[in-house]
């Protein structure tokens, strides 16, 4: 299988993490979605990334990719069979791609995207104003994460790949949690980036 899209997207980590977890062979190739190129286009319509090849057969979309991945290499299960549960992470995964993605997004573009890809200065005001909105992500994840675990759901699985992801690219522009303000979400993320699938992805 192959890996198409840029090394700093939260997505394109979210699915190196799923292969690395699931223990697959895959190879990458930088593939960035500026400009839409028809490379690109050939591949994804929309012109987004990451992309897999399997074969003869292209795979869009992270959450596409990754429930691809459990149903052609069921083991080791990334999605619960707990309906609750499945639902539970389902909806963890949206927020991680959605809330968590459009609020470190910005400061990631701005303040390592632009400076250190594009060779660009970045809106450092618009960063800010992003980052102001860090502590509403921290609270709701606050308040998700159990006492006694360091996984969302009983188990590892696509929701805890999906934040891990998106709260890796803090470290890219040198962004900690506030251990004492948010301590589960500060060990949370700790854990997921000792995990081996994570350190290969952020490597």
């Amino acid at each position: 299988m192959k890996l198409y899209g840029p090394m700093p997207s939260p997505f394109f980590r979210k699915v190196r993490i799923a292969l690395e977890e699931k223990g697959l062979p895959y190879e990458t190739e930088r593939l960035v979605p500026v400009p839409k190129t028809p490379e690109l286009l050939a591949l994804h319509p929309i012109g987004k990334v990451p992309i897999l090849r399997d074969g003869d057969l292209v795979v869009p979309d992270s959450s596409v990719i990754c429930a691809y991945l459990e149903r052609v290499h069921p083991a080791p299960a990334l999605y619960p069979q707990d309906p609750a549960d499945f639902a539970a992470a389902l909806f963890l995964e949206e927020y991680a791609d959605t809330r968590i993605a459009e609020t470190i997004g910005p400061i990631l573009f701005e303040r390592f995207i632009r400076p250190e890809i594009f060779h660009q200065e970045g809106d450092l005001a618009r960063a800010e104003e992003y980052r102001a909105k860090l502590p509403d992500v921290y609270d709701y994840l606050e308040s998700r994460v159990p006492a006694d675990r360091d996984t969302m759901l009983p188990r590892f699985g696509i929701a805890d790949i999906a934040i891990g992801a998106q709260l890796a690219g803090l470290g890219l522009f040198g962004e900690e949690i506030d251990a004492a303000r948010w301590p589960r979400t500060a060990r949370y993320r700790r854990a997921l980036e000792s995990r081996p699938s994570f350190k290969t992805a952020l490597a």
